[in-house]
């Protein structure tokens, strides 16, 4: 006999299902930014309450998948952070000449989502991502 999910814990089951399957379908870090050695992204929430998410620490070599998109903290909200166009933005402006050497990028985004609890009054998710990207260049063989 099989138990049924929550709707809560299927709705997460199903988020977190389709950014596995965009992430497979992404390109590596190697073909869409050859010249980066690895990101770093540091994620840090705060919806102003007294239960904020742990932090979160992302490092992404050549071999990973150039995917940027995290989901919200909240188990029970349908919004996530798409930090492609940062990310990518970031990448492009590296300094001319300058191999080996980190750049740093700081920025927030609030969450765009809607909770299940807020879903009534049609609530916006009040989770903020404050992000920190730091990058290396390949370094000179």
């Amino acid at each position: 006999m099989r138990v049924p999910f929550a709707k809560t814990a299927n709705f997460r089951e199903q988020r977190r299902h389709q950014l596995q399957v965009d992430s497979a379908k992404s390109a590596t870090m190697r073909d869409a930014f050859p010249n980066v050695q690895v990101v770093h992204i540091e994620l840090n929430f705060d919806d102003r309450s007294e239960r904020i998410p742990s932090p979160q620490t992302h490092s992404l070599y050549p071999g990973a998948r150039a995917f940027f998109r995290f989901a919200c903290p909240c188990a029970d909200c349908d919004g996530e952070f798409d930090l492609t166009g940062p990310v990518a933005a970031f990448i492009q402006r590296a300094p001319a000449g300058k191999r080996g050497s980190a750049r740093t990028v700081s920025g927030h985004i609030p969450c765009q989502g809607t909770r299940l609890r807020d879903r009534a009054e049609s609530s916006p998710c009040r989770m903020e991502l404050q992000f920190r990207l730091v990058s290396s260049s390949e370094v000179a063989a």
